[in-house]
């Protein structure tokens, strides 16, 4: 990994007090004034893969601060910070147009996240967490405004559902032919299921996961490098670390196991040596210490978990 230095830094927090001075508005599209039967609406127009969404709105576009967010963007990736490629930066636009972030109250997981906590951190991660998943965790229910038909709107933009071997299921996941795939995800309460929950005010359907409730509880804001750069919601970052512990433990892929295992390490590694209470604060609130600790094991710097775990104590 690498350290940014103090002027990476700087215009990394220029840039996100500018898009949180337009939070809830868009970030991309274009809006326009629509008649129809004597009444003037707005309409926010986006573009995906060559596909024209329509959507209502009733926010006026901030395009008078996209020229200079667009311009601390393109500096912050010419200094070599953490950015999705563009078809994930575009389809995270299309997210965000869709109100997945601002309205839904959405928290963006997985590498995605885990590159935007870099962000926050202040450091690149190396090579090799770039992925066409993006992960979206919520509770079922929030305080949030009615939403748009997530489900509807995605597949007007060309993505299709998968559905899971239980048909009589709805679709969680939808995947466009350029490779991104969406998932849909929500904490499992209670007796173990698989049966998907439908998001409040979302219009689409989440599949139920255990330990999500801790991962997504609390989150931080971050910014997305996209071109004019959007403000997410992200897992605070040692819950991340913590969480990652844990579910390696259940991957059946050895490299998504080593995957989780090498970002715990990351942001672990950058905590302990900068901020040690984030970790003593997760940890205390953390309801499966032994499992965490039972995945940090599998560290390759066995120092590093011997550090952590003295910051975090004995279960």
């Amino acid at each position: 990994m690498r350290y940014w230095d103090k002027a990476t830094h700087s215009i990394y927090g220029s840039l996100l007090d500018s898009v949180k001075c337009d939070a809830g508005a868009p970030s991309s599209g274009s809006i326009v004034r629509s008649i129809s039967k004597g009444h003037v609406y707005l309409q926010h127009r986006v573009a995906y893969e060559g596909k024209q969404i329509s959507l209502n709105t009733s926010q006026q576009a901030h395009r008078d601060g996209w020229p200079e967010r667009s311009r601390l963007v393109s500096t912050l990736l010419a200094f070599g910070v953490n950015a999705p490629d563009r078809t994930a930066a575009k389809t995270i636009e299309l997210l965000d147009a869709i109100g997945c972030f601002s309205v839904q109250k959405a928290v963006l997981i997985g590498s995605h996240a885990f590159n935007a906590i870099g962000n926050n951190l202040g450091v690149t991660w190396d090579a090799g967490f770039e992925t066409k998943d993006i992960d979206l965790g919520r509770m079922v229910r929030v305080s949030c405004q009615p939403g748009n038909r997530t489900a509807e709107i995605l597949l007007k933009a060309g993505f299709r559902a998968v559905f899971s071997l239980v048909h009589k299921h709805p679709a969680t996941t939808f995947v466009h032919k350029n490779g991104m795939k969406i998932d849909f995800l929500t904490p499992m309460t209670g007796k173990p299921t698989s049966k998907p929950e439908m998001l409040h005010g979302a219009g689409v359907h989440a599949e139920p996961l255990r330990f999500l409730d801790y991962l997504i509880k609390d989150p931080q804001e971050a910014i997305v490098m996209t071109r004019n750069g959007i403000l997410v919601s992200v897992p605070q970052s040692a819950r991340y670390a913590l969480h990652k512990c844990i579910i390696c433990q259940y991957r059946s892929s050895d490299v998504k196991r080593a995957k989780d295992i090498l970002q715990a390490e990351s942001i672990l590694t950058v905590l302990e040596d900068s901020m040690p209470q984030l970790i003593a604060d997760a940890w205390d609130d953390l309801p499966w210490k032994e499992k965490a600790m039972h995945g940090m094991r599998n560290f390759k710097d066995s120092e590093l978990a011997g550090r952590v775990i003295a910051i975090c104590g004995k279960p």
